[in-house]
């Protein structure tokens, strides 16, 4: 795996180089709101978007094997990380035009978007509205909202209590189940075969979670906006003029489905469409080794 030199000189130094990733962090105010982004390296820029629930930390492997090429770019996405938490529904809407205004901030044009789940929901989005504005698109596991989800979150997120008490307690349920201890009992719908062994630097990030409830995921504003991803579920319009797109899906995907993942395909008509063996919900550190390949691969061809 290639590293910026910066970082590779810290390759074997995991102290170090776990404080030098979160060195790599900044933090930009949107619209009055805070969003922790971490960029390194120059050229060509490249925008990688983290699943529901997850952090920048989630794309750590791509992070680190990118940024010796190009100028890698990762933020927290509000309601997650570091980023600002938020008092209203994340939407699929406002996603899109924090992207857009994250971009003009960074003075990042014509960027590639690299998603997972609503990371990719959010890259499809916006280069659906404005195509001219990304040079390529590399989507795993694309979020449909509810429709798509595995039976067992289907209902969870469906379920929407009448009662005042019974919302208190439904919200409290919701973020109580991002504590990292329970996030831990999910692991058969994130993962084709367990946890893997994560890279120390989110592992760190995990620990600090654990201790700090400010730093843990707002799910219940997420699930209280996941209708608005439902539009992936259904068959949409692609533009003419459209930028190249790599649709990656998780084959053992136990969270959304891969027969979704021919749904998406046949009206998207991905350059390349790519089922990933021995992979679920979270590719990029599943089958870091794979993905980065795939992805090195994929840039090249659009340069």
């Amino acid at each position: 795996m290639t590293l910026s030199p910066y970082l590779q000189n810290l390759q074997n130094r995991p102290e170090q180089s776990q404080i030098a990733f979160e060195g790599f962090q900044v933090q930009h105010v949107i619209r009055g709101q805070t969003w922790n982004v971490f960029e390194a390296g120059a050229g060509t820029p490249i925008v990688f978007l983290h699943n529901g629930g997850g952090t920048l930390w989630n794309w750590i492997y791509q992070l680190q094997h990118f940024s010796s090429k190009y100028r890698v770019i990762a933020p927290d996405l509000p309601g997650f990380g570091r980023s600002h938490r938020p008092s209203a529904p994340l939407t699929l809407d406002t996603y899109v035009q924090g992207l857009s205004d994250l971009l003009e901030t960074l003075d990042c044009a014509n960027p590639i978007l690299v998603g997972n789940c609503i990371g990719s929901s959010i890259a499809l989005e916006f280069a659906l509205r404005q195509p001219e504005k990304v040079k390529a698109l590399a989507l795993f596991n694309i979020c449909g909202g509810p429709p798509m989800l595995n039976p067992r979150l289907q209902f969870w997120a469906a379920l929407r209590p009448s009662t005042a008490l019974g919302k208190i307690l439904y919200r409290h349920m919701l973020n109580a189940a991002s504590h990292p201890a329970l996030q831990r009992l999910s692991a058969d719908l994130l993962y084709a075969d367990g946890e893997p062994d994560l890279h120390p630097q989110l592992s760190r990030f995990v620990e600090q979670q654990r201790l700090d409830p400010n730093l843990r995921a707002s799910l219940y504003w997420l699930v209280m906006g996941l209708d608005s991803f439902s539009i992936f579920s259904q068959r949409r319009e692609r533009p003419a003029q459209f930028p190249p797109a790599l649709l990656g899906w998780g084959a053992q995907n136990r969270t959304l489905d891969s027969v979704w993942a021919k749904v998406i395909a046949d009206w998207l008509s991905p350059d390349r469409f790519w089922l990933i063996e021995n992979a679920g919900h979270m590719p990029m550190y599943e089958q870091p080794e794979q993905v980065n390949e795939a992805l090195e691969g994929f840039f090249n061809c659009e340069n």
